[in-house]
């Protein structure tokens, strides 16, 4: 009669074959462990999304690699054209007088210094600029893109907790949101996952784990996310050793909505079985200033003492 409590969950999208399983599902930083193969090229690369994903540092040199073989090849299409139709040239080397005729070109800038005379040399700067005013466009949409999408910086603890929970244990995971941003009306999902043995077959299992609360209305310091371990949890009277062997997972998934940028924004990730920290409890992080404001301290999110 307790199983038929337990809540099993069927559609979580990781299917419930193992033969070619990772050693997690999803990974610290919430990314899926899973790496696809059978494509082509062009159907595995999106240049959209990897401009978009990745990080700052790295999309702006990559901006600038692509202007840069964008001038060279408009350098090496004057070049082969030649340059007699090419007035204002002082540097007295064909190869920097392009390039710099070129990038003058690309970006509309014009100084007038250098300037075409020939039709040839014309028609390719015209085709030049143009190809500048599209880059230009795609690049203002990449950045607009990439600031205007939301991005989850919800912390999570580095360790998840059995701790003493109204007379029994409880699994506790704690979050924060290190951001200035609001976030109103944050719900959790917390799901355990394990390898099970059914007519001599292994499987991998989910199930949902009740929470003590399961949504709040305003995400302004720092939430412990608990699940008690009574008789109808999956993990009531499992010990360390029996997780560990059948390979069990923690995967807790938070959905809030952001003020800011007024769109949901999603965070997940997942804890295994060293990961699982028995006998201890959260120390507290929120406290108060000398001008008696609540202060959060986030660098302390994952401090614990045993008990």
């Amino acid at each position: 009669m307790i199983k038929n409590k337990i809540k099993e969950v069927t559609s979580t999208g990781f299917g419930s074959n193992i033969s070619n399983e990772s050693d997690r599902l999803i990974t610290k930083d919430g990314t899926f462990n899973i790496k696809k193969e059978g494509l082509t090229f062009f159907e595995r690369f999106n240049l959209f999304h990897s401009l978009i994903n990745m990080n700052t540092v790295s999309f702006f040199i990559c901006l600038m690699i692509g202007f840069f073989l964008l001038n060279l090849l408009f350098t090496i299409t004057y070049l082969i054209i030649g340059l007699d139709n090419l007035e204002g040239t002082t540097t007295g080397n064909d190869f920097f007088d392009a390039f710099y005729f070129s990038a003058q070109t690309l970006t509309t800038v014009g100084y007038g210094g250098l300037h075409p005379t020939g039709k040839v040399i014309s028609l390719i700067a015209s085709l030049e600029a143009f190809t500048g005013l599209l880059g230009f466009a795609v690049s203002t949409g990449l950045l607009y893109g990439r600031f205007s999408k939301p991005k989850p910086k919800i912390m999570f603890s580095d360790n998840a907790l059995i701790s003493p929970y109204n007379k029994i244990n409880g699994l506790m995971v704690r979050v924060a949101n290190p951001k200035n941003n609001q976030l109103i009306n944050v719900t959790a999902k917390m799901m355990y996952s394990q390898i099970e043995e059914s007519n001599e077959k292994k499987t991998r299992r989910f199930y949902s784990l009740d929470l003590e609360i399961d949504k709040i209305s305003l995400f302004v310091t720092s939430w412990t996310v608990v699940h008690p371990i009574n008789n109808e949890s999956p993990l009531y009277n499992l010990k360390r050793k029996d997780i560990e062997e059948r390979k069990g997972e923690l995967i807790l998934l938070l959905s809030a909505y952001d003020e800011s940028y007024s769109q949901n924004l999603h965070a997940r990730t997942s804890y295994k079985v060293e990961e699982i920290v028995e006998e201890a409890k959260f120390i507290p992080v929120i406290g108060f200033n000398e001008d008696e404001q609540s202060v959060i301290h986030l660098n302390k999110l994952s401090d614990y003492k045993k008990v």
